[in-house]
C-alpha cells in the first residue's frame, strides 16, 4: 500500500475496459487516493464490473452516450466538484484505466514537483527512456509518438516531449479554468489542455515505469486523419496569426 500524504482524486475514463481493470491495484493506494470511473457508454460488461467494485474511495459516472476519451475526462473533472470528497482533496487528474503508468508513480509525481517545480499547478507524465527507467513501449508507437510530437511542435508550438501520456495531475483549482468548456479536439485533447494553459506552470515528470498494455480499442492508424483534422482545428482556435 502506498502512503501518499496529499489527497488526490483521479478520473479514470473507461470504454470497454472490463478485462483490463485491476481493482487490486486501485485498492492498494490507501485512503488518500480516490477514483472516479467514467463509463463512456461501454458495449461490453464494463459497467457491471465497475458497479461490483465500488467502495468508499471509488465513484462512478455512467454516460448514456459515447463521447470519446477527452470529453469523458472533462465531464469527469466537472463531476468531481459535486462529490463530498472534493473539499478534502488537493489534486485532481486523469489516468489510463489499464494502469500503463503504475499508480505507485503518484508519489514520484508529487515529489518531483515539490523538489524541482514548486510553483507548478500541473504535472504531466512523460515516457522518456533513460538509465534507471523501465519504459516498455512498442517500436511503432514510439516512432509515431515522436512524429506526433514533431507535428504539434511545428504547427502549434507545443514544447512537451510527450503530451499524449495518459497520466496527469492538476491542482483542483484548474478545473474551473481549463475543463469547464468542451474541447474542440476529440482525439488530442491533451494538446488542447496545454494550449489552454499556454504551456505555463506545468512540469513534465519523466516516468520511472511505464508498460505498453495490450488490448487497447484505439488503433493509431485508424485515427491518423482525424488527428490531423484536430490539429487544424486547434491552430484555428488557439494560434493567433
Amino acid at each position: 500500500m502506498y502512503n501518499l500524504q496529499e489527497k488526490i482524486c483521479l478520473v479514470i475514463p473507461c470504454y470497454n475496459e472490463s478485462k483490463r481493470l485491476d481493482f487490486k491495484e486501485f485498492s492498494n493506494c490507501g485512503e488518500n487516493v480516490f477514483f472516479l470511473f467514467v463509463n463512456d457508454c461501454s458495449t461490453d460488461n464494463t459497467l457491471d464490473v465497475l458497479k461490483k467494485n465500488l467502495n468508499k474511495n471509488t465513484f462512478l459516472l455512467d454516460l448514456e452516450k459515447n463521447v470519446g476519451k477527452g470529453e469523458a475526462v472533462r465531464r469527469g473533472m466537472v463531476y468531481l466538484k459535486t462529490l463530498p470528497v472534493f473539499n478534502e482533496i488537493k489534486w485532481v487528474g486523469y489516468w489510463d484505466a489499464d494502469l500503463a503508468t503504475p499508480l505507485k508513480e503518484l508519489d514520484n509525481f508529487i515529489l518531483f514537483k515539490n523538489t524541482f517545480y514548486p510553483e507548478a499547478i500541473a504535472i504531466f507524465g512523460s515516457r522518456v527512456l533513460r538509465m534507471g527507467s523501465s519504459i516498455k513501449r512498442s517500436f511503432f508507437r514510439n516512432v509515431m509518438g515522436r512524429l506526433f510530437a514533431t507535428l504539434v511542435g511545428l504547427t502549434l508550438g507545443i514544447t512537451s516531449y510527450d503530451s499524449q501520456c495518459g497520466s496527469k495531475l492538476f491542482l483542483k483549482s484548474a478545473i474551473d479554468k481549463y475543463f469547464n468548456e468542451p474541447f474542440v479536439s476529440r482525439w488530442i485533447f491533451d494538446v488542447e489542455i496545454l494550449l489552454r494553459m499556454k504551456q505555463k506552470d506545468i512540469c513534465e515528470y519523466p516516468l520511472k515505469e511505464w508498460n505498453d498494455i495490450s488490448g487497447s480499442s484505439l488503433k493509431v492508424h485508424s485515427v491518423a486523419f482525424s488527428v490531423l483534422r484536430d490539429v487544424i482545428k486547434l491552430r484555428k482556435k488557439y494560434i493567433k496569426s
